[in-house]
């Protein structure tokens, strides 16, 4: 099971994730427990001493003689010995220590100051102190007060890994831990459900969008496949039906050329079995042209569209055919001037089949849309079947089933055509008769 787990990008990413916090974790605690965390030094010397000192002359002077002598003995602790005595063997030495003593002191004390000295007891032939001596003058006895020696001293050690603190680096690693678990799981999951799509996908082909979901750049993902499944559900379905009306169209003239041959007079045969195979040629040359859409490979340039459309009413008149073109002479458009003409004329062949006379309109709106209109006076379609008839394979019968070498792709490759060019096909019944193929462009 965990081998398994850890298989998955899931599990990899969760393993990452927790051995960092627990190297995080270690880390932490090592440095804690190695390098001890900086204290607030102590007072400078002689500070503490100097103030105590300075407190103590200041009592003995304040109360009377009687209590003096009781209150020099309570003063006496350690690091500090007090006494009164009539008389007493000053120390000669004055060290850098005394010095700040009697600086502190002669602060302190003020007026008091002239009756005390400050000296530094050395020891007789060494370089070494026994501390320093205070000596105040109070009435006819003197205080004689001693500090001990002055050394550094150690600052405290405080350790600040204590079970609470454990506890507390512990539950935010875990945290950290727990809240980026649920992060990933927020991106695994679309990720897994996508996976799980793309495979089922490939055995049915059926269409289901996937929710998008997720961070960005999962959610364009997501509809990214759903874009593309659908693409390649309509291309198949397209080619499916491409397929079944190939096949079903192809039985007349097959059948037709298998008589012929039969009958076993060629001569006569020989015109039929040619246009026969000329229809054959015209139904999958379509058909293969609309699935493979050329026309989105040609690159777009400037055209005059006006110009294309009155010499594509002329060579269709040439032809026998009763069109004629009503609009401006010259229409700049930026397009893909073989597809246009190609979608133009399968509107035009439409028209002339199913109508007698047909006209062709351009005009360019003050938005800058290019409006191409080409109209006939036909039967018209059904309104319920103005959509239909765009889808690829679709006929009507029987009004619009009669054309010999047809597929139903025309209006289906003007469709795509024009939708390369970002604009649209509307189809719209005139009154009394008639039909209006309109083409709709962006001029840019």
């Amino acid at each position: 099971m965990i081998r398994r787990l850890i298989g998955t990008m899931l599990g990899q990413i969760l393993a990452i994730n927790a051995g960092a916090s627990a190297l995080t974790f270690l880390l932490f605690l090592a440095l804690l427990l190695t390098h001890d965390p900086p204290v607030p030094p102590p007072p400078p010397w002689p500070w503490p001493d100097a103030f105590r000192i300075a407190a103590l002359i200041e009592s003995i002077h304040a109360v009377p003689r009687a209590d003096r002598a009781l209150i020099a003995a309570a003063a006496t602790e350690r690091g500090l010995s007090v006494r009164l005595t009539p008389a007493v063997v000053p120390c000669t030495g004055l060290r850098l220590e005394a010095k700040g003593m009697r600086a502190v002191l002669d602060a302190e004390l003020r007026s008091l100051m002239a009756d005390t000295m400050v000296h530094s007891c050395d020891v007789a032939g060494t370089d070494r102190s026994e501390g320093i001596q205070v000596l105040a003058v109070i009435d006819d006895q003197i205080l004689e007060i001693r500090t001990e020696s002055v050394s550094p001293r150690p600052p405290p050690r405080f350790s600040p890994v204590t079970l609470p603190f454990i506890g507390t680096l512990l539950f935010l690693s875990v945290a950290v831990a727990s809240m980026s678990a649920w992060a990933l799981s927020r991106v695994i999951g679309p990720l897994r459900r996508l996976a799980e799509k793309a495979d089922s996908f490939c055995g049915e082909i059926a269409v289901a969008p996937i929710r998008e979901e997720g961070p960005h750049e999962i959610r364009l993902a997501t509809r990214a496949f759903n874009l593309m499944q659908e693409r390649i559900a309509r291309s198949i379905r397209d080619r499916t039906r491409m397929l079944a009306a190939i096949s079903h169209d192809l039985r007349t003239p097959l059948t037709r050329m298998r008589l012929q041959l039969q009958t076993g007079r060629a001569e006569i045969a020989r015109g039929k079995l040619i246009r026969d195979v000329d229809l054959m040629q015209s139904m999958v040359t379509s058909a293969l042209a609309f699935l493979s859409g050329n026309f989105e490979r040609e690159e777009k340039e400037w055209l005059d569209l006006g110009a294309l459309l009155s010499t594509l009413c002329d060579e269709f008149e040439e032809g026998g055919v009763a069109i004629r073109y009503d609009g401006p002479r010259q229409i700049q458009a930026f397009c893909r001037p073989n597809a246009i003409t190609r979608a133009v004329t399968n509107l035009i062949e439409n028209g002339s089949h199913f109508g007698k006379e047909v006209t062709v309109g351009a005009a360019v709106r003050h938005d800058g849309t290019i409006v191409i209109e080409v109209t006939d006076d036909g039967p018209g379609i059904p309104g319920q079947h103005l959509q239909d008839v765009i889808e690829p394979f679709v006929r009507l019968d029987p009004t619009r089933s009669g054309r010999a070498g047809s597929v139903g792709l025309g209006l289906s490759i003007v469709k795509e055509i024009v939708q390369a060019h970002s604009g649209g096909l509307e189809l719209i019944n005139r009154r009394p008769n008639g039909l209006t193929a309109r083409l709709t462009l962006p001029r840019e």
